[in-house]
């Protein structure tokens, strides 16, 4: 069974905890999620959730999970309720998706390949090209396109690229054991017919099928990875 939750943590909660403030925002949303499974801390990840900026300051996130989420707090609302998405062939649906988009490549010949920001990838070599700033922009905007839409069939998803809005690409930085880590994500949102219903309700709930092409990303423990969808009239 899985659960889909909407969680609000009133900003009185989170500011008070000086620990949680000091590695960033990405491991601080990370560090609160767990908090909701108290009681398996050593328990391997098995949720993922998209982090939102509510009202008065306060903290929104939307949890899938495979067990139901516990308010660590009075003051934290968890809204649960069980999750079994089903849609038929043919449907249209709103869809969004936060994302960490990345391509591998070797760094030189013969070396192992290493995850690259898409983004950042298509910028680099706009400018080695010598492109103008506009076209830099449409350069970068169309790798993140082009990244979605390799993987839509393998989620069971029809994408216009022209009806996908492409924002609020983010540079996060985290602090963690002594380490500074680095990723990047990036919203996805538009209108995209169903093909198949299975492939998709497996996608919902994190598990796409194993194939090329067919992850939700990386960074799934810091906020990305988790596709919504609202069926359309």
């Amino acid at each position: 069974m899985s659960y889909l939750s909407r969680i609000a943590v009133p900003a009185s909660v989170f500011s008070h905890e000086s620990s949680l403030m000091i590695h960033g925002d990405a491991y601080r949303d990370h560090l609160l999620m767990w908090k909701l499974f108290p009681d398996s801390p050593d328990a391997k990840r098995d949720f993922l959730f998209r982090a939102e900026q509510g009202a008065n300051g306060h903290l929104l996130y939307y949890l899938l999970s495979e067990r139901p989420p516990q308010a660590w707090h009075p003051a934290v609302k968890v809204e649960s309720k069980p999750y079994q998405p089903r849609l038929e062939a043919g449907e249209w649906v709103h869809f969004s998706l936060r994302a960490n988009p990345v391509v591998a490549k070797p760094k030189e010949k013969g070396q192992r390949s290493r995850r690259h920001d898409v983004l950042m990838a298509a910028k680099t070599e706009a400018k080695a090209k010598g492109l103008p700033a506009g076209q830099i922009q449409e350069a970068m905007t169309r790798a993140a396109l082009d990244w979605l839409a390799r993987r839509a069939a393998a989620w069971g998803l029809e994408i216009d690229g022209d009806e996908v809005q492409v924002d609020a690409y983010f540079q996060h930085t985290l602090h963690s054991k002594g380490r500074r880590m680095r990723f990047s994500s990036i919203d996805y949102q538009g209108m995209a017919r169903v093909a198949d219903g299975d492939k998709l309700a497996r996608a919902l709930l994190g598990q796409p099928a194993a194939a090329p092409h067919s992850s939700l990303g990386h960074a799934l423990g810091f906020g990305c990875g988790l596709l919504l969808v609202k069926r359309l009239p």
